[in-house]
């Protein structure tokens, strides 16, 4: 087995699509999803997963029809807007659908929540009708949606061929290979490797320090051209920022993003990549909490 087998199809290849039965101003509301404790707050956590039909979720951004993102009033500013929204619609139980491949169809409902002085409004909530493995994304517009490539692990052999060229790409910033994450992402049929080390990734594993981070936290984005890996983003902070792979999401307007989340000491974020000129790009920043 050789990289290029790897890939699914040519990354210069894009197609448009068009969906009559959605405007353009519609938007929709994304919640991220996750089972663990890690992943949706500011700091570490245990690393430990929540009961069966037990989820933590935070609302990220508005996104309408035609993949454009916008954040909501309580992004990290506290303002009257944010005031109002946090009384008319955080203060109160909410329904979701979810809608990435962990979970899909199943129906999410909300503990209502309150801002606290960090601008936090992560909830804990109930899941029914499909089971919640890890991380997912929800909404409370599921018909701006459908099913789209999955952010998918790559198998153990299959990851040691990617993980050794990136070894000899970048030996000074790759570590080791220990607990490392491979994904494998179509985004409008462009193919991407996503490498991950979080802290869920290694928490419970009882052979490494969780309480000094004795691993370093890894997050970067390859492709593949010709045969060959090119790295087009590669987190520099090590130490604190905890970049992890949340979920990806398919409009029926044809867009694909992939979604992380990122935690450090202080505060949580979110960051969404999609195609935007034919490349690869950061197309929103934001949400979380910020102390």
């Amino acid at each position: 087995m050789n990289l290029r087998r790897l890939a699914f199809v040519s990354a210069a290849m894009l197609v448009s699509f068009a969906s009559p039965s959605i405007t353009q101003t519609s938007e929709a509301l994304v919640v991220a999803v996750s089972r663990n404790d890690s992943v949706l707050s500011g700091g570490i956590g245990t690393g430990s997963n929540a009961a069966p039909g037990k989820i933590n979720l935070e609302i990220l951004a508005y996104v309408s029809a035609d993949g454009q993102w916008k954040s909501h009033p309580c992004a990290q500013n506290y303002t009257k807007a944010c005031e109002k929204f946090a009384r008319d619609y955080l203060g109160k139980s909410q329904t979701y659908t979810v809608i990435s491949a962990d979970g899909r169809g199943a129906t999410i409902t909300s503990a209502p929540t309150a801002l606290d002085e960090c601008y936090d409004y992560t909830t804990t909530g109930s899941y029914a009708g499909a089971a919640i493995r890890a991380t997912t994304i929800a909404t409370d517009a599921p018909d701006f949606f459908s099913p789209g490539q999955p952010a998918t692990q790559l198998p153990e052999e299959e990851a040691r061929i990617v993980l050794r060229q990136l070894k000899s790409l970048i030996p000074a910033r790759l570590d080791s290979i220990e607990k490392l994450r491979t994904y494998k992402v179509q985004l409008e049929r462009h193919d991407f490797f996503v490498i991950q080390r979080a802290f869920r990734d290694y928490a419970l594993d009882p052979r490494y320090d969780t309480g000094q981070g004795s691993l370093k936290f890894i997050f970067g984005i390859a492709a593949l051209e010709q045969g060959q890996l090119h790295i087009l983003y590669w987190k520099k902070n090590i130490e604190d920022a905890n970049e992890q792979v949340l979920a990806t999401i398919h409009l029926k307007t044809g867009r694909d993003f992939l979604v992380t989340t990122i935690s450090d000491p202080e505060s949580q974020t979110f960051h969404v990549y999609g195609i935007r000129g034919g490349k690869l790009s950061l197309v929103y920043s934001g949400g979380g909490s910020s102390c």
